[in-house]
């Protein structure tokens, strides 16, 4: 489903900075403007939910923050896709996911968030499950005449793991594997090493805008001059800044690499950062593999962006990932979460929590603009969107939902 490699070079037409290399050949996407009807239409959402939720692989999370240990479970309401997901990590090491429904007559079998437990009981009238979801054990058994146990297990739901992170369908035989799913962007990423990293800080908002406009602010830079203006004056004003400097599209997955400034000036806090530690503003290289894939000059770190609704950031000694999770066509559920290296020292500590803090700043600038925009588009005086060149990203998102929907 991957297009094959064909660089293609394009210069912007800013002088002396650098030209945009796309590392993929290009579907035909057009150029013009794009109609807000899809951002927010009902019907649209209606159709989202089954043709794209409901066939492509979504990402849950990590093993680590979700459910660590054997035994552990954790409860989460996916309004998207219409059920409510049980993950449960088996004493066999084995991730599984299931409908958090107990198959006797449906009561929601696990009633907290998450928890630990050798065995799962309904507490509607007492059968239990084995972590493995096979049933274990049904009160007056004997009064089920027309009853074989291996019919009556907690309904499943198709889970894998790539990389540490938890990935479900809600296609009993999913169209594709995981693996093929995440296709050229998987295969990028699969040696970059997540299992080092700490996870450090982890920020959510419920937000008034439609899932496609909150994830069109997350993956381009050409807002960096206006919006983050405060948090980065330097680079704001700097020509160049905010284009990025390759694209690379696979199937339905893109990825960006943003331009780093080379004379950025490090204020007194983000110096003491680099010092002691990686934090988030273009600083000292840490090679790690899956990082610059096309190899760029001034390179500052790649958004990978996964259809059709997570990302992972990659750069020098950390990692971040979106998730974007649609409420209704004119609500969404953001998460965040930051991972980075070991803190070793006290020095690295403060480099991490001088991160934490940056990107808070930069995260209430981005979600700034996301209800007003999301007004404009109700409001009738707005009919279309025109994402430019800097924007691509945000053109290939769109057209790959419309495929989807529409096939």
């Amino acid at each position: 489903m991957n297009a094959p490699a064909e660089k293609i070079n394009l210069t912007y037409p800013i002088k002396d900075t650098h030209s945009l290399k796309i590392t993929n050949s290009l579907p035909d996407m057009g150029n013009g403007p794009i109609s807000v009807g899809p951002y927010i239409q009902s019907e649209y959402f209606e159709k989202e939910k089954q043709k794209v939720f409901s066939r492509a692989w979504i990402n849950m999370g990590r093993v680590s923050d979700l459910i660590p240990k054997p035994g552990d479970y954790v409860v989460r309401d996916l309004d998207v896709l219409g059920f409510t997901l049980l993950l449960i990590h088996g004493t066999d090491g084995v991730i599984r996911g299931f409908h958090n429904i107990c198959p006797h007559r449906g009561n929601g079998l696990a009633i907290r968030e998450s928890g630990n437990a050798r065995t799962l009981v309904c507490t509607y009238h007492g059968w239990s499950f084995n972590l493995d979801g096979s049933l274990k054990h049904v009160v007056g058994e004997e009064s089920f005449p027309a009853f074989d146990r291996a019919d009556y297990g907690i309904p499943k739901i198709t889970t894998d793991v790539w990389n540490g992170f938890i990935f479900v369908n809600a296609q009993e035989h999913p169209e594709q594997s995981l693996v093929e799913f995440l296709g050229g962007l998987g295969k990028d990423l699969e040696n970059f090493p997540f299992n080092d990293f700490n996870h450090i800080a982890r920020y959510s908002a419920h937000v008034g805008v439609n899932w496609k406009s909150f994830i069109d602010a997350f993956h381009e830079a050409y807002h960096l001059i206006m919006v983050h203006a405060r948090s980065f004056p330097h680079m704001a004003v700097k020509p160049g800044v905010w284009l990025p400097t390759s694209v690379r599209l696979h199937g339905p997955h893109h990825s960006v690499s943003v331009w780093a400034d080379p004379d950025h000036k490090a204020s007194p806090a983000e110096a003491l950062a680099w010092k002691y530690g990686a934090a988030f503003t273009p600083g000292k290289d840490v090679p790690l593999p899956g990082l610059n894939p096309s190899a760029d000059d001034n390179w500052w770190f790649d958004i990978n962006t996964f259809f059709p609704n997570f990302f992972i950031d990659v750069g020098s000694g950390w990692y971040f990932t979106y998730n974007f999770w649609p409420v209704s066509v004119d609500e969404t559920i953001w998460e965040m979460n930051i991972y980075q290296l070991d803190a070793k020292n006290a020095g690295q500590q403060i480099a991490q929590e001088y991160t934490k803090c940056l990107l808070r700043d930069v995260l209430y600038e981005d979600l700034s603009t996301m209800e007003r925009l999301h007004k404009a588009m109700h409001s009738g005086a707005l009919k279309t969107i025109l994402p430019g060149t800097f924007e691509l990203a945000v053109r290939h998102q769109h057209w790959t939902v419309e495929q989807w929907v529409n096939s």
